[in-house]
């Protein structure tokens, strides 16, 4: 395999696929999220370490049900690998995990719930420290009822991939390294998203939220819209490429697409910036059909920081 054809592997492995109404979409700076994130998560030499997240979580080696009516929010702390959030015609909320490595009393995911109806589950024992290069890959599975509305849901985490299908939440914050992210059929009021490990992104929407924001450094982001979709481009950085499948009444530095309602600002140097309508025959082709050796750069270095 050349070395444009594994850039291309790798960073198809971080595009995400967003379906959301009502939201705010939110690309930012890898530099002061990936230091934060390590800071909360390893040591000063680089090991792995669970943060204290209270005295109350317990054991849940053999997974956990507890019913809907007593969970108000979900907060997870995950590390490494896959979560996967469904809502399902149940009427309790079912958490699992499946592990690469066999379990133990110290590995396996935790949880608490507070009185106020926070459930939390975290990845492992709160300050369980893991020598560096030695955490295992685990995936999450909670599974919600249909008609659940949770008024906040938080995922966080150091490398970690999203999957949420029909989940309802006024209030969905998604921060740390996520490397990938994908949702369909959820109903969200305000929504924040901190992709911080890849710069490209390609979403698709239902309708579009009320702004996006795309402050990371080298961003390539591929938007697709509904035919009378409604946008303000307003690009403080710098974007190489822009082009859109709508037509663009320019004001001054902004770029308008029918009555502007969604609010579209690039603030560091953004690499490709394009507007699609309809449905991707599929996903990915639309990020490479630009031969730009100035995109195989950005995604080099990128990489390299993720992989350090």
């Amino acid at each position: 395999m050349n070395s444009k054809n594994l850039i291309i592997v790798m960073a198809l492995a971080a595009i995400g696929l967003l379906a959301v109404n009502g939201c705010k979409l939110s690309v930012g700076d890898y530099q002061e999220k990936t230091n934060a994130t390590e800071m909360r998560y390893m040591n000063e030499n680089g090991d792995f370490r669970m943060p204290d997240n209270g005295d109350d979580a317990r054991l849940a080696m053999d997974g956990l049900t507890i019913g809907g009516d007593k969970v108000k929010a979900l907060s997870i702390d995950w590390i490494h690998d896959t979560v996967t959030i469904e809502a399902y015609d149940g009427t309790d909320v079912v958490v699992s995990e499946v592990s690469d490595k066999e379990l133990n009393e110290f590995n396996s995911m935790y949880y608490s719930l507070s009185p106020e109806g926070e459930l939390k589950i975290l990845f492992c024992k709160p300050n369980t420290v893991m020598e560096k290069g030695t955490v295992m890959a685990k995936h999450l599975f909670v599974r919600v009822p249909r008609t659940m509305k949770l008024d906040k849901l938080v995922v966080d985490g150091m490398s970690h991939t999203l999957q949420m299908n029909g989940v309802s939440s006024q209030d969905l914050d998604l921060k740390g390294l996520l490397s990938s992210v994908e949702m369909d059929e959820c109903e969200l009021g305000k929504m924040e998203v901190g992709v911080t490990c890849s710069p490209t992104v390609e979403a698709r929407f239902k309708q579009l939220p009320d702004k996006i924001e795309l402050n990371s450094s080298g961003c390539i982001a591929v938007l697709y819209v509904p035919e009378d979709a409604g946008m303000t481009i307003d690009v403080d950085g710098y974007c190489m490429t822009f082009n859109s499948d709508l037509p663009i009444v320019r004001n001054g530095k902004k770029r308008v697409i029918g009555d502007g309602h969604c609010k579209i600002v690039a603030k560091r140097m953004c690499t490709a910036l394009k507007i699609r309508t309809g449905n991707p025959e599929q996903l990915g082709n639309e990020l490479w059909e630009d031969d730009d050796v100035h995109i195989e750069e950005v995604l080099i270095e990128t990489l390299n920081k993720c992989v350090k």
